[in-house]
This record gives structure tokens, sequence and C-alpha cells, in this order.
């Protein structure tokens, strides 16, 4: 008997071990995971529909059976780009043990733990989400979207008033009303057509379903979509606007079943260079389908495939591929004249509400004479949920949201010796996580953290074989404060960096090395 009792105890105190240890997932080990993954959408005037900043915010009973049933659907982190593919910055990819880690804490209760040892919540900047702007372009009125279910493609045109002409190296859109905003695309103009074109039709703002309309002149220069991080160009070049310039911006409201309103506003970031090398922002449509008509049969699955040839030697920076409610699937590659093959994106799964321009950690070199290649599949069948038409319609290319469109931005500069060396930003990729190209080929500075900053701030370093670097910290006028000379092992390893002397504002902190150079932007707050 006494047996029998030993064996009952010994199995009570197995079972309250597993029982403790298995209620062990506390608040420190998902709060990073969410703060990464999550906080960018999830916060006070971005589109998450509810701040997932606290251990309040995510344990809010409201809210936390939703946190697990998207995420452990995948519809949440909504990235869509395939990263066994290619790995782009900002990436929010929950691996299958961090899905599981996040949906056990939820089961067991949510369970707060010691929330000091948690990691801190992410700062962001109010009303941006890369710094503090330079000007900021709003929308002169609010513009007021009536509840009747039907698309809106408005042309708003900002002026920029700038006496002489402006280089900018960050263009960044904020939407007034994130509910009601589906995507924009912005544009630069140096006469007053847009003007004209908005004079011409009453009350603000003018409708245009194709760009900026017939009888406007305007360059494009970039998009915006929910969920996507605002990003400066690369070191050295940007967009100039002319003297006395207009921004156009067109912006897509989605249909809404109730009246609302909308002032949206643009960011623009100076660069402090009086030379820039030109952006070049290509938008690659339909003319360039290789086995036209552009036509997606009813009650079929249709694929199209398309080529636009590279005439000179690019360096590419980041791309965003387009389709609408019928899209299922989209890749781009690109193949050289020596037969290599380049992955550029691959979007296995399309979702028309998370259409974003992803960009590489790293500039990518497009051959002259490479062609790239795309191909887009649709599904017009009553088996896609997102179909608008039932029974299904015959579908051709058009703007509006209940028609199809095939076409991909991509954002490059002309080609410079030494572009692929340059590191763009590895802040957001790990370096247990290789990329297609091997990233961790190259030196990896991986941020500086506290920042905002008021002291002292660490920063993070990967490198792959021992190596001497210059240490430099610029104001965001371009003015060199401080110049050190560092040496550090293969592997990780860490750097504090005071910057006590300095008075608050935007600095950039940079590695220099064999030719290489990699910059990180630090704010000083106090």
């Amino acid at each position: 008997m006494k047996k029998v009792y030993t064996s009952l105890l010994s199995f009570f105190l197995l079972f309250l071990i597993c029982s403790t240890l298995h209620a062990q997932v506390y608040w420190k080990d998902v709060a990073g995971l969410l703060y990464e993954n999550c906080s960018s959408c999830h916060r006070a005037g971005e589109i998450g529909p509810f701040p997932i900043m606290s251990y309040k915010d995510a344990s809010n009973p409201d809210h936390v059976y939703s946190i697990q049933a998207f995420i452990n659907n995948g519809e949440m982190p909504p990235w869509k780009a395939d990263p066994a593919y290619r790995h782009f910055l900002d990436e929010r990819v929950l691996t299958e043990t961090e899905k599981a880690l996040i949906s056990q804490w939820i089961d067991d209760g949510a369970p707060a733990g010691d929330t000091t040892l948690a990691p801190p919540p992410p700062v962001f900047i109010p009303g941006s989400q890369i710094g503090i702007p330079d000007k900021v372009l709003t929308m002169a009125e609010p513009f007021y979207i009536a509840g009747d279910d039907s698309d809106r493609y408005m042309c708003f045109v900002l002026p920029t008033n700038f006496v002489n002409s402006q280089n900018i190296s960050a263009i960044e859109f904020r939407p007034g009303n994130a509910a009601v905003v589906h995507h924009s695309f912005i544009y630069v103009s140096d006469d007053s057509s847009a003007v004209y074109a908005d004079q011409a039709t009453p009350g603000y703002g003018y409708p245009s379903f194709g760009g900026v309309g017939d009888g406007v002149s305007a360059d494009f220069l970039t998009l915006y979509g929910p969920g996507m991080t605002a990003r400066y160009y690369p070191p050295g070049s940007g967009v100039a606007f002319p003297a006395n310039s207009f921004v156009v911006v067109q912006i897509h409201y989605a249909p809404l079943s109730s009246p609302d309103v909308d002032q949206s506003s643009i960011n623009l970031f100076y660069s402090v260079q009086p030379e820039v090398r030109k952006v070049f922002a290509k938008r690659v449509g339909e003319g360039y389908i290789t086995n036209p008509p552009f036509k997606i049969t009813a009650n079929e699955r249709d694929t199209f495939y398309m080529t636009y040839p590279i005439i000179k030697d690019y360096s590419l920076f980041a791309i965003a591929p387009h389709q609408h409610l019928l899209g299922e699937s989209f890749m781009i590659w690109a193949v050289t004249p020596q037969d290599d093959t380049i992955p550029m994106i691959h979007i296995p799964k399309w979702d028309f509400h998370w259409q974003l321009l992803y960009s590489y950690p790293f500039m990518i070199k497009l051959p002259q004479g490479s062609k790239v290649y795309a191909r887009a599949s649709y599904d017009n069948t009553i088996y896609n949920p997102n179909n608008p038409h039932n029974p299904p319609e015959d579908m051709h290319y058009g703007e509006s949201s209940t028609e199809e469109m095939c076409k991909y931005l991509i954002d490059m500069l002309e080609y410079m010796p030494g572009d692929e060396e340059l590191v763009l930003d590895s802040s957001e990729v790990s370096t247990a996580v290789v990329p297609v190209n091997g990233l961790v080929k190259t030196p990896q500075f991986y941020g500086c953290a506290p920042n905002p900053v008021q002291t002292k701030t660490t920063l993070s370093f990967f490198f792959p074989e021992t190596i001497v670097f210059d240490l430099i910290v610029t104001s965001a006028d371009g003015r060199q404060l401080y110049r050190e000379q560092l040496e550090k092992p293969t592997g990780f390893s860490q750097h504090t960096l005071d910057v006590s002397k300095l008075t608050n504002g935007t600095y950039f902190v940079t590695i220099q090395t064999n030719g290489k150079t990699v910059s990180k932007q630090l704010l000083v707050q106090r």
C-alpha cells in the first residue's frame, strides 16, 4: 500500500511540475513578438482596430481571442510575401513555434507574470513612422465620402510652395482616416495642369480613375497601402521637387455603407545633399502581357505572363505587385544575359486588402539586357470568396475594385559600382535567417537601442569576419560630429555610444569599412 501511495504522490508531484512549467508562458515571453509584429499597425492613428502596446492591451478579453484566431489562421500579421523566396525589410512573420507560444499563453488565461521582465514597448514618433518631417502637406479640407457602396478615386492637389527646387529623401503618406483609405498614388507636377483639373470640377478635389487624369502633367513617385512602412530612399538618392511644384495624390476610397470623411496628409523629408541620384519609379502594366488579351473568363482561373526588358544597368530597391479581388498569386523574377535567375517577389496567396511596397535590405543589380518576368494568376469562379460578381462575369481591365488589373511597381536607380554592397537597413532581418543572396555575408548594423535616446544607446552589429571600421555620427544637415575607429570580431557584437552632449534632434550613425557603408537614424529626445 505504501508503494501505491508513493507512486500516487510521485505522479501528483510530476503533474504539478508539468502544470507549472506549462503555465510559465508569461507576458515576458510574448511581448517582444507582439511588439515586433503587431504594434506598428495596432497603435493610435494606425489601421489596427485596437492597440497592442502593453500587457493590458494584449490581454483585453474583448480582443485577446481574436488575436489568437487571426494569428493561428495566418491572417495576422499581414505579411503576404513568401520569406522563403525573398526577404524584405519590416518583415512581420511568425514561426510555427512563435504562434504556438502566443496561443498557449492565451489558452493559459494570458497570465501577466512579472511584467517588469518584459521588453519595453516600442517608441513611435507621433504623426510619422520614420521621423520628424521637414514639411507636411495636408488636404485643404475634409473630403466627404457618401455611404453608397461605391468606389471613389479622387485626386487632391497640394501646393508645395517651394521657392527653390528641393531634393526629397523620403515621402510618407499619412491617411487622415485609415478606415476609409484603401490605397493612394503620389505624383509631383511642375505646372498648374492639376490645379486647372480641380477647378473644372465642383467641390474639393477631382475624380480620376486613370492616374491623375487626361491633360494633367505629373510624374509618378510612390504609393501607400495599409500596413506599409514608409522608408527613406537609398543614401544619396531622392527626387527633385521643382520650385512652385504641386503634389497630386490620388486616393482610392473603397465602398462604404455609411458616410465618412477623410483629410489625409503627406510628410516630406528634405535631402541635405545639393545633388541626388534620381529615383526611377516604373509601373509595369497590362501592356507588357505576353499572352493577351487581358480577359479573365467567367467560371475559370486564368494566368497571365509579363516581360519587361531592362535597357540599362539598374539598382532595384523596392517592388509592389498589384491586383484586385480576383487576384490569386503573383510572382516576379529576372533573368540576366548570363541566364542567372534573380528572385524578386512571390505572393503565394494574394490579399486585396494588404498591398504593400516591399523594400529590400540591399540593392539588387539588374544588368542591362536582363528581362523581368512576372506570372499573375486569377480566380474568377464561385470558389473565390472575394469574387465581386455572383454569378461570375467575364472580367477585363478597369480601375474599379470590381474590375481587374495586372501590374507592378519597381523603384530603381541607375546602377553605380558598389550599389550591391550597400546594406540599406538590416534591423528587421534576423541573423538567424539567411536570405536568398546571403545577407550575412556583408557587415550588418542592426540599429540603436534605445531609440529615441536620452544619454546612451547600444549599437548592435554582425560581421562575417574580424573587421576594422569607422563609426561616424552626423547631424541631419550632414555635419560630421563624431568619428571613431573600432575593431570587432566575427559574429554578433555591441558598442555603447554616449550621446549626452548632443542636442535634441535627428542624427545618423554610420559604419564604414572597405568601401561599404551602413547607416541608421537616431533620434535624441529628452
